[in-house]
């Protein structure tokens, strides 16, 4: 690829998702290995968590974040947006939040909806550790402070 042809892609790629490439640009990405005193993290990265129902790894070289599937499933906005649009519209007729928790939480279903085909009512299970991360990093909470996982018949929703 030569120079020119480079520049081009990077400029679309700033345009589709600026928020992503801001992480290059001011130096925040984190390309090093996170969990590499973590024994049962095999893809290298995932991070401990307090709630050991969260201790779970994708199990697969390269990670399942580093796939492209993954950045556009659960890491676009416009795609989480329009997914969360159409999941309030389905379910309620109140408007949409698009706090980052929302989007979190559309990531996560969008995530579960690629990897097992469905949503099943009453029936939820913890994302991979490196999923996780990977999520909190694109929409961070502004405080800080981060729910978890809760079971469906938790009473935090």
């Amino acid at each position: 690829m030569n120079e020119q042809t480079l520049r081009q892609v990077l400029i679309r790629a700033v345009e589709a998702e600026p928020d992503l490439m801001k992480s290059f640009i001011d130096g925040s990405r984190q390309d090093s290995n996170p969990s590499s005193e973590i024994a049962w993290c095999s893809c290298g990265r995932c991070q401990a968590f307090d709630d050991p129902r969260m201790k779970l790894c994708c199990c697969q070289s390269p990670c399942i974040t580093s796939k492209p599937e993954f950045r556009n499933l659960c890491l676009r906005h416009d795609v989480l947006e329009i997914a969360n649009i159409l999941n309030w519209s389905y379910r309620t007729n109140l408007e949409p939040s698009f706090a980052p928790s929302t989007f979190r939480n559309q990531a996560y279903r969008n995530f579960v909806l690629w990897q097992h085909s469905t949503l099943v009512a009453g029936r939820r299970s913890p994302v991979p550790s490196c999923v996780c991360v990977a999520n909190r990093r694109r929409f961070p909470q502004v405080n800080g402070q981060y729910r978890g996982y809760h079971s469906a018949n938790s009473d935090s929703e």
